[in-house]
């Protein structure tokens, strides 16, 4: 176990490590709170709130023709469901929900972070969490990134030790396959978490766990079956799986939501990943370049744990980067949400760098070793500078850097002046420049220092004091390195601002009345008002809209058209409308044949033109 010493050489107190623990918990917990009341509402959470508690409800069932899509794995909408079940629905309950959620990931990393390393380096995941603004910001928000965390860590805890009772292993491949049907994307985990129960546990533990797991699995699809399939129809090639054709949606439509990203927004997605999950990230890849050899292990259940981390979140990062960042694998990808996939197996990442760190670290690596990691550092670097180009501001690009020889003589210009008339780079193409040589300057002072501090101390090797300079740089610097997305979204409250929205609009709105939404793309608002009756696809916003199609289909299949649109706009009660969308529904909505209700005191989000406007027709 490590134990750090004071100067003198005395230990330090066996409460410290303790003490700092809860005090990264309780930070942890601050910024969260903080975070619950600040950040505006997003689609998704919107839709995993009300689906959930409509599926509680009973008004609609998971995969329900003609209802809501479910797009996820039901348990994504019916794990925050059964929160609002329970203690009642709205913002409050969902994020609360998910902080609590959040704080047993902590909590579980820590535990399984202590019994392979001690009780320091247990601490220090702690505060990986704690300086992480963006992850806590994630799980300050009721959506499903924060659901599998908890899942992946806590059966880290149930099985990843050198023996592990048998409830404990049935009861995590239970939560295995609970997580493949909380996202099914998560599907891997129950592979990788059986090998590993055969592996360390032996045989007969290993076919408890298979048996269980596949129990579970099968169980869950059994209940939904038939249309549980039309989760896995996209991933199979319809070429080889035609007999699953009638749970795709036809090829006729074409959906609106087709976003042409290109490769350097792509790039700036990838290092954004890296610069707000860098500890998970970066410590995990320098770990994985410096895995040792098998006679070089301290234990062999800890190299047994390690090959479980490794190989589960590599492969799940792997997964997750190409379906977010290199290919189009369905109408509603999302790039730049690469970052938050990330989320789901930070705790992974986290346990796999502090597990090699205590038992594995490869004190001597070959030259090969040593210059991939010197290259690792510069890329890295260089990539993280690159991805922070949209805060390069004026001040920088302004500085007369660039020497220039003129008629009266020799002079500097404005970087942003040599680069754009010199060479005539577009604006953001200086920012990104500028930026990531910023980020190459950096590398390259943690490189010469890293030198010096070798060079000083000749019994350490250069590339481990590389990697922990490198490694201890971003774990301090952790926040800035969460520029952009640490920041506040709004300074009102908007829980308490949406309860206020949530019950105007509840006593407004006629039981029954059928409502028609344009009020933003998050419907969590709607969440208060569960008298009313609404359009199911249009809980996921333009996201389900498609150019032309069978409408019958696509409302089959919880999508929309023009067409259904058209007939909604003419079936509806009440249209609640944002007000920056107001000037497209200013002729359809004639005070002739609508009044508009009593504008709301409380707006769902602090961005301008997001205040919703309330339409009733006329009798």
């Amino acid at each position: 176990m490590l134990k750090p010493k004071l100067l003198a050489g005395k230990e330090l107190p066996s409460w410290l490590p303790y003490a700092l623990a809860g005090l990264g918990a309780i930070l942890y917990l601050i910024q969260a709170l903080i975070y619950a009341h600040t950040t505006v509402s997003s689609l998704d959470e919107g839709s995993y709130l009300i689906k959930g508690m409509y599926y509680l409800n009973g008004v609609y069932k998971p995969f329900e023709p003609y209802g809501p899509l479910t797009n996820k794995a039901p348990f994504a909408f019916l794990i925050p469901g059964l929160a609002e079940y329970i203690f009642g629905a709205g913002l409050r309950t969902g994020r609360y929900f998910s902080i609590f959620l959040g704080l047993l990931t902590v909590l579980g990393v820590w535990i399984t972070a202590r019994r392979w390393t001690g009780n320091w380096l247990a601490a220090g995941t702690v505060w990986v969490f704690a300086l992480s603004p963006m992850i806590i910001k994630l799980h300050a928000r009721a959506v499903s990134e924060v659901i599998i965390a908890c899942i992946l860590t806590w059966i880290c805890v149930l099985v990843l030790d050198e023996e592990s009772p048998l409830w404990q292993v049935i009861l995590a491949a239970g939560l295995a396959a609970a997580a493949v049907f909380t996202r099914q994307n998560m599907v891997p985990i129950l592979l990788f978490l059986i090998l590993y129960v055969f592996w360390q546990h032996g045989k007969q533990k290993g076919i408890w766990a298979f048996a269980s797991g596949a129990f579970f699995f099968i169980a869950f699809h059994l209940f939904y079956w038939p249309r549980v399939m039309t989760i896995w129809a996209p991933w199979l090639p319809e070429s080889l799986t035609p007999f699953l054709n009638p749970f795709r949606i036809p090829t006729a439509s074409v959906p609106i939501w087709d976003p042409n990203i290109d490769f350097w927004n792509r790039l700036n997605s990838f290092f954004q990943g890296i610069r707000y999950h860098f500890i998970p990230i970066v410590g995990s890849l320098f770990g994985l370049t410096l895995f040792p050899p098998r006679r070089d292990w301290k234990s062999a259940p800890a190299m047994r744990a390690v090959v479980f981390l490794a190989v589960s979140f590599f492969v799940l990062v792997i997964m997750h980067g190409w379906a977010a960042i290199a290919s189009q694998y369905e109408s509603y990808s999302c790039v730049f949400c690469f970052s938050n996939y990330l989320g789901f197996f930070d705790p992974l990442g986290i346990l796999l760098f502090v597990i090699l760190l205590a038992h594995a670290w490869n004190h001597v690596p070959n030259r090969a070793v040593q210059a991939l990691l010197i290259l690792l550092v510069a890329v890295i670097a260089t990539g993280i500078g690159y991805s922070i180009f949209e805060f390069v501001g004026n001040g920088l690009l302004n500085l007369p850097l660039v020497p220039r020889f003129r008629s009266d003589g020799f002079g500097f210009i404005a970087i942003v002046d040599a680069l754009t008339q010199g060479l005539g780079m577009q604006l953001v193409q200086v920012k990104r420049w500028v930026s990531s040589f910023l980020g190459f300057l950096i590398g390259a002072g943690i490189l010469l220092a890293a030198f010096f501090i070798w060079k000083k101390r000749k019994e350490s090797r250069f590339t481990l004091v590389l990697v922990n300079s490198f490694l201890i740089t971003g774990f301090i610097l952790s926040p800035l390195l969460h520029i952009g997305e640490s920041r506040r979204d709004c300074n009102t409250d908007i829980i308490r601002d949406h309860e206020n929205l949530g019950a105007y609009l509840a006593s407004i709105i006629p039981l029954g009345s059928l409502v028609y939404w344009d009020g933003g793309n998050a419907y969590t608002p709607m969440i208060y008002v569960p008298q009313a009756r609404i359009f199911p696809p249009q809980i996921n916003d333009g996201y389900t809209f498609h150019i032309g199609g069978d409408p019958d289909v696509l409302y089959y299949f919880s999508h929309w058209n023009a067409e259904l649109d058209a007939r909604w706009r003419g079936e509806a009660d009440i249209f609640i409308i944002e007000a920056k969308r107001y000037i497209t529904w200013k002729d359809f909505l004639d005070p002739q044949h609508f009044q508009e209700l009593p504008k709301p005191a409380d707006s769902p989000s602090c961005n301008e033109g997001a205040e919703l406007r309330i339409f009733q027709r006329l009798p």
